[in-house]
């Protein structure tokens, strides 16, 4: 007879041969390929080759012209002048200062991007990771189901076991089937996500994951927090941001000091019979800031922005330790759970097996094989779940640190099918 269960976990498709993808892997791939950072790190470099014109005098100013010519032109005098100008007060050192900072901040700003793109392909990873065990899972409890239909038909054909007994496990195959289905639609998505982040062409495959596991410890909150104040990129765009509003209220100050003019000149005078023939002439100019009400301002303005500064900065630190916190509760929430779920297994399994062995001799019932089933599939999906939700929160904590904690580590170090024994 057909058997609809047979043709279900025939296709039942498995996760991608070959060798586990890294997580280490594709995070050094986006460093080199994405196209926001490589655009980020050229803003950078156009920033810090902005910075030696930044401080630089300005052009020297020429002037030829005919000076004083009488109108039959008798005589020609032609005067050359060349003018300097020469900031004072400190305005050169402030403009480099203001394009440093300018620099610092878009070093900053890239390599907070970066950790943006390293957290969205850790989570693209994981969801990687989660659709590929549900696809594993389903086939586990295919397995499962075969025999449960075996034992089924085997207690029908002894007249001890009723027909609707083997339909229901055919149902309970094609349950496996949708979930199988939608596992699979998420993988597609979270692969689609990795090519993007990864520059790849459109549609390009994506392998397996490998199995990550749980670290053996985190840093102290404290720890952590300390850690994120020195390593959080933001704060070094915040510092910057300080140093260029300071530079700009320097530069606001120094506008009340005048700036000198030094000039040089020499006219010869063509046609001329008398002697000397050729002049020399030296100057110095300067603009003079008698309009202080302009300036007031200028520096009220650059002053404000210098206190805005300081204040977001204080907010960022505030936030940043927010954010250390949560994650680590987040990781700290999920470790416990997956630890859980590593001793529920092992006992899941031992009841489907006694269940299954109970059934076939004939003394259990087919709802409480069911149950077992049940019971195994939903832990073994918790368990992938809380994996999984486990290194997208340390991921997280990596982002709200700035630096390494550990999830590199902790994304390979999984072992299939051994679970943790953690005393309550």
């Amino acid at each position: 007879m057909f058997d609809p269960l047979l043709l279900v976990l025939a296709v039942l498709p498995a996760p991608p041969a070959g060798p586990p993808i890294r997580l280490a892997d594709l995070i050094e791939e986006a460093r080199r390929r994405n196209p926001e950072i490589a655009a980020l790190q050229s803003q950078t470099r156009a920033a810090e080759a902005a910075t030696s014109a930044a401080g630089a005098l300005d052009d020297p100013l020429l002037m030829v012209q005919l000076w004083n010519m009488p109108v039959d032109l008798s005589t020609v005098p032609l005067m050359v002048n060349v003018t300097q100008t020469l900031p004072l007060g400190g305005k050169r050192e402030a403009r480099r200062d203001e394009a440093q900072a300018a620099v610092e901040t878009s070093r900053g700003g890239a390599a907070t991007r970066e950790r943006d793109i390293e957290n969205q392909i850790a989570h693209a990873y994981f969801d990687l990771f989660l659709a590929d065990r549900t696809m594993e899972i389903d086939v586990e409890i295919g397995r499962n189901l075969e025999t449960l239909v075996a034992a089924s038909a085997a207690r029908l054909s002894a007249g001890r076991g009723e027909e609707s007994e083997v339909l229901r496990a055919e149902s309970e195959a094609l349950k496996v089937q949708s979930d199988r289905e939608a596992a699979r639609g998420r993988r597609g998505a979270a692969a689609a996500t990795l090519v993007a982040l990864l520059d790849r062409p459109a549609g390009s495959a994506i392998g397996r994951t490998a199995e990550p596991g749980l670290l053996p410890a985190l840093p102290s909150v404290e720890e952590l927090r300390a850690q994120a104040l020195r390593d959080r990129p933001e704060l070094a765009v915040a510092t910057a941001a300080s140093r260029a509003t300071e530079a700009r209220l320097r530069m606001a100050r120094a506008e009340a000091v005048p700036d000198l003019g030094a000039s040089a000149g020499e006219m010869h005078m063509f046609g001329s019979s008398s002697r000397p023939a050729d002049f020399l002439f030296l100057g110095l100019q300067a603009n003079l800031p008698l309009f202080a009400g302009k300036n007031r301002a200028r520096v009220a303005e650059a002053g404000a922005r210098v206190s805005a500064a300081r204040a977001d900065s204080q907010a960022l630190e505030n936030r940043i330790a927010a954010e250390v916190a949560d994650a680590f509760a987040e990781v700290q929430a999920e470790t416990r759970q997956a630890q859980l779920h590593h001793q529920l297994i092992p006992l899941a399994r031992q009841a489907l097996s006694s269940a299954l062995a109970s059934y076939a001799a004939g003394r259990g019932t087919f709802a409480m094989v069911l149950d077992a089933e049940r019971d195994l599939q939903m832990h073994e999906l918790d368990l992938a779940a809380h994996l999984a939700a486990y290194s997208q929160r340390l991921a997280d904590l990596e982002r709200a640190v700035g630096s390494d904690v550990g999830l590199v580590r902790a994304s390979a170090s999984g072992t299939h099918g051994a679970h943790q024994e953690v005393s309550p």
